[in-house]
Parts: C-alpha cells; sequence; structure tokens
C-alpha cells in the first residue's frame, strides 16, 4: 500500500510539471530582452482575457456564471506578428484590435481611440449613410480593399484597418508623422475626394497641403461655403465637424498613450510636409 501510495504521488507531481510545461509555451520567455511578444489568433466568438501574461479565453455567458473559463495555448501564425502586450484593458475588443493592428503596421491604440469615436464599441451600431459596426465600415470602403465580410466584430476592424492602411498610401507625401495621420483620419470620416478638395485650396492660398495644423485643418472648414465646394470635384462637405472628429481621437489617442506610461506627443511633422509647396 505504501508503495501504491507513493507511485500516485510521483504520477500526479509528473502530471502536474507537464501540464505547466505545456501551458509555459503560451508564456513570453523570461530571457527575452524585446518586451514584445507573439499574439495569439484571436477567436472572435469568445472574449479573451489577459492577466499576468497569460491569455485566456471566455465562452460567451461565463461572465453570467457559468464556469467556461479555460486557458489556452497561444497559436502563433505561419509568420509571426510581433506586438507589443495591451498596457491597458480599454474594450472587450482590445484583443482583436491589436491584431488587426499590428497586421497593417499601426499603434492599436490609435485604432481603439477611432473606434471609440465611431461607434462607442458598440458592434450593431448603424449610421443613416450605411456604415456599420465598430469601426463604421461603408461598403465602398470594404470593396476598395477586398473585404466581402465586415458586419462581425473581427471583419469589421479587420476591414476598418485595411482602409486606414490604403487611405496611408493615399496621403504618403505627408510622412509618417501627426500630419500623415491626421489626413488619413479626415479622409476615413469625410472621404479621401473631400480631402484632396482641400489640399487643392490650400495650395491656391498658399498653405501646405501636407500639413494638418494651422493649415488642412483650417482649409476643410473652406468645404461648406459654396463660393469654393461649387468649383471642388466633391462638392460639398461638413469639413468643421471632420476637423473636430480628428482632434477628438488624436486627443483620446494621446490620452490613452499616457495612461499606458508612454510620454504624450504624437511626431511632428515630417520634413516632406514641412517643405511641400503643393
Amino acid at each position: 500500500m505504501q508503495r501504491v501510495a507513493v507511485a500516485l504521488r510521483i504520477a500526479a507531481v509528473l502530471t502536474l510539471a507537464l501540464a505547466l510545461a505545456d501551458l509555459y509555451i503560451a508564456q513570453p520567455s523570461a530571457n527575452t530582452a524585446s518586451p514584445e511578444v507573439p499574439v495569439y489568433a484571436p477567436n472572435p466568438e469568445r472574449m479573451a482575457l489577459q492577466i499576468d501574461g497569460w491569455i485566456i479565453e471566455v465562452e460567451p455567458g461565463a461572465l453570467a456564471g457559468e464556469p467556461a473559463v479555460q486557458p489556452v495555448r497561444a497559436a502563433v501564425p505561419a509568420r509571426p506578428l510581433r506586438v507589443r502586450r495591451p498596457s491597458a484593458i480599454l474594450s472587450r475588443y482590445d484583443h482583436l484590435i491589436q491584431w488587426h493592428a499590428a497586421s497593417e503596421g499601426f499603434d492599436w491604440r490609435l485604432v481603439a481611440a477611432l473606434i471609440q469615436e465611431e461607434s462607442g464599441f458598440k458592434p450593431d451600431a448603424v449610421s443613416a449613410k450605411g456604415a456599420v459596426g465598430l469601426m463604421q465600415v461603408r461598403p465602398i470602403a470594404a470593396e476598395q480593399v477586398g473585404e466581402p465580410e465586415f458586419e462581425s466584430p473581427n471583419g469589421n476592424i479587420r476591414t476598418g484597418v485595411r482602409y486606414l492602411s490604403h487611405l496611408q498610401g493615399i496621403f504618403a507625401p505627408a510622412g509618417e508623422g501627426r500630419d500623415r495621420l491626421a489626413l488619413v483620419l479626415a479622409a476615413y470620416n469625410m472621404g479621401p475626394a473631400h480631402v484632396q478638395d482641400a489640399q487643392v485650396l490650400a495650395r491656391i492660398y498658399g498653405f501646405d497641403p501636407y500639413r494638418w495644423d494651422n493649415s488642412m485643418e483650417r482649409m476643410l472648414p473652406l468645404l461648406e461655403d459654396e463660393r469654393f465646394y461649387r468649383r471642388l470635384s466633391a462638392g460639398y462637405a461638413q469639413g468643421r465637424a471632420t476637423a473636430t472628429y480628428v482632434q477628438r481621437i488624436l486627443t483620446r489617442y494621446e490620452r490613452y498613450k499616457v495612461e499606458a506610461g508612454e510620454k504624450p506627443g504624437l511626431a511632428g511633422p515630417s520634413p516632406q510636409a514641412a517643405s511641400a509647396n503643393g
């Protein structure tokens, strides 16, 4: 009997050790110098929590008391993305935002700031103009980036982020800093054609078409004035509302970064934008 008891204890210890070794695969290595870790492929049907380095998926209804919480091994894609671990929980969709933002090279907190502005993190939001979901994606934008499915939270964030990347290409001459980011956000809100109309006005009146502060932010309101918009290709647009929209998102993005312990301040105008004359 004594030998049987000892054998059972040894078996239990080995089982626990193997289980811990298996789960440890999902943890970042203690010897890794970089704070970046591989992220897992998110399951849009579950909520994901990140606690002390562990990724835990929660089945729908688990928060109502069902015992359905289970740790899962991080599934690393064939070409693993490396993104910074979120410093704060902003919504139940953080894991999806982080994944898709990283795939297109965006800071996930910027995308979160945009989602907060667009839908307040409501996945079933629908606008009067037919924009749907968390990122208020319109069918024409989804078509431009080749995304047929954009109504689920996962598909909507993927499509919205890909459209942001598409807009970055349009305004590439503005460089990599705050200026291009502001132009991209403005185009996301009002459409790139209206922003390009405002750039035409900037060139006419001696402003830098690739700089935001005291330049393009001053041109957008002119799109509401018939003396200007009737001569432009895209016509009327609510330029004042878009300028305010951009400022709110940039301010919120700054706050998210500060709350994560980072120094405030987005990058200033790039050399290209600062020297552009049209």
